[in-house]
């Protein structure tokens, strides 16, 4: 049985010839066809993507390509090499092909019913839509550079909303190109464990993984941070001496108070370059974590970090000493060699603890995330117990007000970034936890009512 051709995402030796004579091309990905052979189109793209020559969003006259972050690119190489793929193995020629017929058409659909897919399952529409969209971008490239005739994409207009605490205009919206076609993702609601679960489940895991994965995950839970920033904190974020740690609420019990730190590496958003040891530089933000989480960092310097700094300092000898100390910057070092974890470490020792209860195929540190904004926002809310003695209408509109409000002011800053969706899928949350059902049983109505 002939097993079914591949288009491959590669790179070159860091240390090879190449990189010697191209550097800034260096960690750039490259895809080989079914042949295999360099697949010359798709790599011209992925160059000038990568050292942003062209961009989607930069074909309007005065606007400059923003030059995408090393793990965008290799994104980017992944889905292309997707696309190529099926054109390859459907006999669609990419010099031709059309947006109705064979992109939005042919390729989504066998996404969504899973004839295009690793395990026959139909793919999310939100990964369906990434997918299609960079496939539209490659085949707008080749037209823009003259590769191919004009490929045409319907598109319509539509106002987009990102409430921001921090933009005295976010709330107004602005236009955006919408792909006429795309896959229409199904209206999602939040089931958040409790928080039971969750500590059965956070024991669980500094049980299993021992204590630096234990810690890791609870600061996504307490702090909502993503995993790349957990991965990517240094070690200076918490200054050395406690008494210099800015307390924002000093006057709370200290079981209350909470720390101001800054990050700036692995946030998501704009790429401003790497670090020496190559994390993505990306939007600064101050965020809030709890003096208790900030006193357990400061311990887990203080002893399990020192003994995987240990084993980092066993790779150096002499006068290397001194220079290889100093490139050990994270906050979280793996025991066995000192080294960074990555984003898909944290990612696998979170999903080797089940989640008590019918979550456990769901729960992943993005739900932590979601956790943490929901308990913010439950804990919050429920210093306005007047909701409850309002009538049904007036109840609704000072829930949403509220919470609004909260997620705006406290929750937004701290993720990073909430666009209008996510914003009602807290609100949506919210209502199912304080809504009533329908009862034809007037005792049970004044039972709620003494209640």
């Amino acid at each position: 049985m002939q097993l079914p051709r591949s288009f491959t995402v590669n790179y070159t030796s860091r240390n090879g010839k190449f990189a010697e004579k191209y550097p800034a091309l260096a960690s750039f990905p490259f895809i080989l066809d079914s042949s295999p052979k360099f697949h010359r189109l798709a790599n011209a793209y992925l160059v000038e993507r990568g050292l942003g020559l062209w961009g989607p969003n930069a074909r309007e006259e005065g606007r400059s390509a923003r030059i995408p972050s090393p793990q965008s690119l290799r994104t980017y190489a992944q889905w292309l090499a997707n696309f190529l793929e099926w054109a390859d193995l459907r006999g669609v020629d990419v010099l031709t092909c059309n947006y109705a017929m064979h992109v939005g058409g042919r390729y989504q659909t066998e996404m969504l019913k899973g004839l295009w897919s690793r395990d026959g399952e139909g793919l999310s529409p939100n990964t369906v839509n990434l997918r299609v969209s960079l496939a539209c971008e490659f085949l707008t490239w080749m037209t823009d550079t003259g590769h191919r005739r004009s490929f045409q994409i319907p598109y319509s207009t539509a106002t987009v909303k990102r409430g921001s605490a921090t933009s005295s205009i976010g709330h107004l919206g602005f236009e955006i190109q919408v792909r006429e076609g795309k896959a229409r993702a199904k209206s999602r609601s939040l089931q958040m464990p409790t928080d039971e679960q969750v500590s059965i489940w956070l024991a669980g895991v500094y049980k299993t993984c021992g204590l630096t994965f234990g810690l890791m995950c609870e600061t996504v839970l307490l702090t909502a941070m993503r995993r790349e920033e957990v991965v990517s904190l240094h070690n200076d974020v918490l200054h050395e001496d406690g008494g210099q740690w800015l307390i924002v609420n000093p006057m709370a019990p200290p079981f209350d108070q909470q720390v101001r730190i800054t990050i700036r590496y692995g946030t998501k958003g704009q790429y401003f370059g790497a670090s020496e040891q190559g994390d993505k530089i990306g939007p600064e933000r101050d965020i809030l974590i709890p003096l208790s989480l900030a006193k357990k960092w400061h311990a887990y310097r203080r002893k399990e970090r020192n003994t995987a700094f240990a084993q980092w300092m066993l790779k150096a000898k002499g006068a290397a000493r001194q220079s290889h100390a100093k490139k050990c910057v994270h906050l979280f070092l793996k025991e066995s060699s000192g080294t960074k974890f990555t984003g898909p470490n944290l990612y696998d020792a979170w999903k080797t603890v089940g989640l008590p209860g019918d979550q456990k195929h769901r729960w992943s540190p993005h739900d932590g995330r979601h956790w943490w904004a929901c308990s913010v926002l439950w804990r919050e809310l429920r210093n306005h117990s007047i909701v409850g003695q309002l009538s049904n209408e007036t109840a609704t509109a000072v829930l949403d007000s509220t919470a609004l409000g909260i997620i705006r002011l406290q929750i937004q800053p701290q993720l990073g970034h909430v666009d209008e969706a996510t914003t009602m899928l807290y609100l949506r949350w919210v209502r199912d936890m304080v809504g009533l059902p329908v009862s034809l049983d007037a005792e049970d109505d004044a039972e709620r009512v003494e209640t």
